[in-house]
């Protein structure tokens, strides 16, 4: 998906190898639906959806089967999502939400809901922030931005009418998160997103290089159990 919307992904940093047999909470800024490909693309992760996309034709069905956790917006179960997530994790996968809860036009980050950083209360929980940041040249503003009453289909025909869409992606240093310090620790970690935000902002003028992919990334065969979701 990426190859064909003429993404060019650059990543600032490393993934970190796992620490033992449990995985890593992934959190992100949230940009826009190109998020879930561009990270996807880069390691081994299941993503946490909102419930509508289970039913969406072949999509719902291709997230449902490779690992998806969905949750039900407005229903009050990011409890039980959270002990879902926490068991993932014991198992050694890998789960990224946006804790923004919405996206934005990638120009600043909005506050977290913290509700599902819970899986501190019952699992060690390592916390990897990312930073995603697009440009497209000749947009003084992001054009990949998929907000407020954008239509999809229309969306991506935008997409594809640019020859390169420039992507960066910051890794950023693991957090280790604690129900005791758990509204600090998720204030750090928002902290260290927006910085990586504002410095992109202000670096908007410096051209990307060459493209990154990381070998085990998660549209690799063979991996099921730890495929990219939507």
């Amino acid at each position: 998906i990426t190859r064909l919307m003429g993404m060019e992904i650059e990543i600032e940093g490393d993934f970190p190898d796992k620490s033992g047999n449990t995985g890593f909470l992934l959190v992100s800024n949230h940009v826009s639906w190109t998020d879930i490909p561009v990270i996807g693309s880069l390691a081994q992760i299941n993503f946490l959806s909102k419930a509508e996309v289970k039913s969406w034709p072949l999509i719902g069905r291709l997230a449902d089967t490779t690992g998806t956790l969905f949750i039900q917006r407005g229903a009050g179960n990011t409890g039980s999502v959270a002990r879902q997530i926490a068991d993932y994790l014991e198992q050694g996968r890998s789960v990224l939400f946006f804790p923004e809860g919405t996206t934005t036009d990638g120009s600043s980050v909005k506050r977290f809901h913290r509700k599902l950083f819970r899986t501190c209360e019952h699992v060690p929980t390592q916390v990897l922030p990312l930073a995603i940041h697009y440009e497209v040249d000749g947009f003084d503003h992001n054009p990949v931005a998929f907000i407020d009453d954008d239509e999809f289909t229309q969306h991506i025909w935008k997409l594809l009418s640019f020859s390169r869409v420039k992507v960066k992606v910051a890794v950023l240093p693991l957090r280790t998160i604690d129900r005791a310090t758990l509204e600090q620790d998720v204030d750090t970690i928002h902290q260290d997103i927006l910085g990586r935000i504002e410095q992109f902002q202000a670096r908007r003028s410096i051209p990307l290089n060459t493209s990154a992919r990381s070998p085990d990334a998660s549209s690799h065969a063979g991996q099921p159990d730890e495929a990219a979701s939507f």
